[in-house]
């Protein structure tokens, strides 16, 4: 299979570590196009849950890229990259539908919540410290109802998100 020179192609590009964001702003800002795949994905920061965009590939992006017209030296000292990803010291080009694919996939999925119902949770502190528990739901922004057993019955009950980490 041979592809014409031509045409732009997709190509990845390796990031220095937690520069994607970086990277992907400096390749912009010389005009290449570039896609970073981002997920949602909950997390408890300072107590609280919140809801972030994290790069689905870590340490990579995509930039778009012609063989011909494209000036691919300013690619390796553009702040925030590593390098572009080769085999045999050529840059492999990314079949389009994989970033087609990407897109379309991203664009349905919804994040992924810090815990699923039915989930067995351990409470890490408080009075039921080092106790295992199933997840029920969240409660706000900083609580959730687990189930507990005790006296040989599931007792519901209210702990900070924070208490919480994923049994197993």
């Amino acid at each position: 299979m041979t592809e014409s020179s031509a045409t732009a192609r997709w190509y990845l590009v390796q990031c220095k570590p937690r520069q994607e964001v970086r990277a992907e702003q400096n390749l912009r800002n010389q005009l290449f196009p570039c896609y970073c795949p981002q997920h949602t994905v909950e997390k408890i920061r300072q107590g609280k849950r919140t809801v972030i965009q994290q790069p689905l590939f870590p340490g990579y992006l995509f930039i778009n890229l012609c063989r011909i017209n494209d000036n691919w030296h300013s690619i390796r000292s553009t702040r925030g990259v590593l390098r572009l990803v080769t085999f045999a010291d050529q840059p492999l080009a990314v079949p389009d539908g994989i970033i087609e694919d990407l897109r379309a996939r991203l664009a349905t999925v919804e994040g992924k919540p810090l815990f699923q119902k039915g989930e067995p949770v351990t409470i890490i502190q408080g009075p039921f410290k080092d106790l295992d528990a199933v997840f029920c739901k969240a409660d706000g922004e900083e609580r959730a109802i687990v189930l507990l057993n005790l006296l040989h019955r599931q007792q519901e009950l209210r702990v900070p998100l924070k208490a919480l980490k994923a049994s197993g």
